[in-house]
């Protein structure tokens, strides 16, 4: 079976053993495996998996099976930050802010030391070229 020129088939195959296939779909499928071997014997070996799945037992589990096996699953803490902040906004807008602050108290001092290294804490002016003053 070339799977360019099939592929639209082997959808259709898998619509028509789910169930979800339309009579024209069908239909189409039905000319196409009378005149195609490998398609018909493709076919028919999903149609004989999909009968061997139909045919397994579906244990019965207890209603609240889901909910014990969750509940006995380790405690997630990825979103230990994410609580924790939920549970403390003031110190998390504190924090938020503190951050930027610093970082501007230590460009601050860093300006202040360069200037002090400069001489006498005065700015140095530079004169640009074409400036008339």
């Amino acid at each position: 079976m070339a799977s360019g020129e099939h592929k639209k088939y082997v959808s259709l195959m898998n619509k028509v053993l789910d169930g979800e296939a339309t009579k024209e779909e069908q239909c189409l499928l039905d000319a196409h495996l009378a005149g195609c071997s490998s398609c018909r014997d493709h076919f028919n070996e999903l149609r004989q998996y999909a009968n061997l799945l139909n045919q397994l037992v579906h244990p019965q589990v207890p209603i609240n099976f889901t909910k014990n096996v969750l509940d006995k699953l380790p405690a997630d803490h990825r979103h230990a930050v994410r609580n924790w902040a939920a549970r403390h906004p003031l110190y998390t807008g504190m924090a938020i802010c503190a951050l930027p602050m610093s970082l501007m108290m230590i460009a601050a001092r860093r300006q202040a030391s360069d200037r002090e290294k400069s001489g006498n804490g005065q700015f140095i002016l530079l004169k640009m070229p074409g400036d008339r003053s």
